[in-house]
């Protein structure tokens, strides 16, 4: 006898009915102290995003923000029903907040907003347009730009130099309003400011990603390009990104050549300095020569040793490292 399949009970209609259903775009957008009003940005984002997406949601990210903006949040938060709002208890910076808004975002796609909004929610649709054809990240690039000269001309250096470093084309890493799909973030380790170099870590995990280019909103420039703690910042934050994207598993092959050079180049002055004593019988024991000899040996096995050192933990710990992404499994 064939078995019927089993009604829904009242109380399991009424949870279904009662939990939300998946949005199809999530919104990021992290808040700082001196940002935008995010009321201005909910009803900017609900007169663009309506016509285009069946349901979205917006994640405020308040990053220990002062009372000003906690009160415009919670206005916000108040007034738009899509709008969730998650408030830190001390700041943790934009790559924190941006993973966190992530992990709470329950929609397929997602699009980090720029808390300042150099780029309008008008060239939103520009973005959103490669996912529907495949795309996994789609960045900003702000063309024209509207900064001061030494700002644009510090930006075209910095990228320039991240090109040059990673091989990957990017333009315009400073750009934070990006869209992608949720698996982007959920796979790429965020933290510091890291967030700026998402473009790099996707492309590679062999993510597919292209620019867009998108006009900056005039009298909406960028801070901080006269101060050169930001240049030694970008400096150590490109030194980081070539040990994340290639030595990260390989920490030998760096250690390692930087070790040997020293060796060896205490090895060459051993040898210049045991000639000129056994040949040409001159004392050796009061030139500073040997001193350095010494060190660079010394110094040279010490860095061989630490990546040595790395290599084991990398092999210990393998199996917990992932830096591949599986696009599609057949059979």
């Amino acid at each position: 006898m064939p078995m019927r399949a089993k009604r829904p009970t009242t109380e399991s209609r009424r949870r279904a009915a009662a939990s939300p259903p998946h949005p199809q775009l999530s919104v990021v957008l992290p808040l700082e102290t001196t940002g935008d009003d995010p009321g201005v940005i909910c009803r900017e984002a609900r007169r663009i995003l309506s016509p285009l997406v069946k349901d979205y949601e917006v994640i405020c990210v308040d990053d220990a923000t002062e009372p000003p903006m906690r009160a415009m949040s919670e206005a916000a938060q108040a007034q738009f029903p899509e709008v969730h709002l998650i408030r830190l208890k001390r700041r943790m910076g934009e790559s924190a907040a941006i993973a966190i808004g992530a992990g709470a975002a329950r929609g397929e796609f997602l699009l980090t907003l720029d808390p300042y909004m150099h780029v309008s929610l008008e060239d939103v649709p520009k973005l959103l347009g490669p996912l529907r054809n495949g795309a996994d990240l789609v960045c900003g690039w702000r063309c024209p730009r509207q900064d001061s000269g030494l700002s644009r001309l510090a930006s075209r250096t910095f990228n320039a130099l991240a090109r040059w470093l990673t091989k990957v084309p990017v333009h315009d890493l400073n750009c934070r309003t990006r869209a992608m799909r949720r698996e982007v973030l959920q796979d790429v380790p965020l933290y510091g400011d890291l967030h700026r170099f998402l473009p790099v870590f996707a492309a590679s995990r062999g993510y597919t990603w292209c620019e867009i280019q998108v006009p900056q909103q005039p009298g909406k420039q960028e801070t901080g390009a006269f101060r050169p703690r930001n240049y030694a910042r970008r400096f150590l934050d490109l030194v980081t990104l070539i040990f994340l994207t290639r030595f990260v598993r390989r920490p030998l092959r760096v250690f390692g050549l930087i070790g040997l050079a020293s060796f060896l180049g205490g090895m060459a002055i051993g040898l210049y300095l045991s000639y000129v004593r056994l040949v040409m019988g001159q004392a050796i024991g009061h030139r500073p020569l040997l001193l350095l000899g010494i060190l660079l040996v010394v110094v040279g096995i010490q860095i061989a040793s630490i990546g040595l050192l790395g290599e084991l933990i990398v092999f210990t710990h393998a199996r917990d490292l992932k830096d591949y992404v599986v696009k599609q499994r057949l059979g």
